[in-house]
């Protein structure tokens, strides 16, 4: 791949996981089905308040304005609610897919705990996906309910858009409960639960201390693999027309029990993220996303 194409996988993972964190079901509507466009291009907006790694009590601001993507198709699926996909098998109730997300990265600052050490990269993951649909409920207010359970494991890299370095493994299932019209019609809201194991390479990147960088008050740390945290998530999307939406999204983690708080860079045990924005969808194609 070369670094031109890579920069665009990038970017197209960035735009819908780290613009869109607070709205992964804004785009989607009910993906897959007949009446839902093949694809969809747009222009979203909106600011990212969140920690500046996992565990740090520093937080960035994160003020974004980029093109939105949505495609649906048979196996290639961006922006249909988990960011990038490549569907390998799919039924009724369960689809095994590979799934892609991305992170922004972080600069160390003077005064934190990670001063004087490497900035932190531009974070990417890959990785197979089975999605298990557990529960679909139609309320007597004729509002819908899903319940799904996604079996994620994926390897994860960084990159300064120069070089890609390995980072090990993680595991995160998620259960997820989708609500559409949810009060009002316009209004649907997913709430999530992520916990995450990862290898020891994943840790080390954020809770090392190697020798080179022992300071007073920063010892030596080697970081060790296991029980990363657990995100619990709120996610609400507004429809104001079939082109434009409004997303609002919380992002909790605890990481009590986690396997590196021993670490001289680890701060808090449950941080907080928010997310506010807009999405207008400009332009769609006149084919379905289903054929009959």
């Amino acid at each position: 791949m070369t670094q031109v194409r890579f920069c665009f996988f990038l970017a197209a993972c960035l735009c819908t996981d780290s613009l869109l964190w607070a709205a992964e079901n804004v785009a989607s509507g009910n993906a897959g089905n007949e009446t839902e466009p093949l694809w969809e291009l747009g222009f979203g907006a909106g600011v990212l308040h969140v920690p500046g790694y996992p565990g740090s009590a520093a937080n960035q601001v994160r003020a974004l304005a980029l093109p939105t993507v949505v495609y649906r198709g048979d196996i290639l699926r961006i922006g249909d609610g988990q960011t990038v996909r490549a569907v390998a098998f799919e039924s009724n109730r369960i689809e095994l897919d590979l799934s892609f997300a991305a992170a922004f990265n972080a600069d160390t600052r003077a005064g934190e705990l990670r001063e004087g050490m490497p900035d932190l990269d531009y974070i990417f993951q890959v990785g197979p996906q089975v999605k298990i649909d557990l529960a679909n409920v139609i309320f007597p207010d004729q509002t819908t309910g899903d319940l799904t359970l996604a079996l994620q494991a994926r390897g994860v890299f960084s990159t300064d858009l120069g070089r890609i370095d390995h980072h090990g493994y993680v595991f995160e299932p998620m259960l997820q409960y989708k609500h559409t019209d949810f009060f009002v019609p316009e209004l649907d809201v997913t709430l999530s639960l992520k916990p995450q194991w990862a290898s020891r390479g994943l840790h080390a990147y954020f809770f090392e201390v190697a020798p080179t960088f022992v300071k007073p008050g920063r010892p030596a740390y080697r970081a060790r693999s296991g029980y990363f945290g657990t995100g619990l998530n709120l996610y609400a999307n507004y429809r104001f027309s079939s082109r434009f939406n409004a997303f609002f999204g919380v992002q909790t983690t605890s990481h009590h029990g986690a396997a590196n708080t021993a670490s001289p860079l680890y701060e808090k045990n449950f941080t907080i993220g928010f997310g506010a924005g807009l999405i207008l969808n400009l332009f769609a194609s006149s084919r379905p996303a289903l054929s009959e």
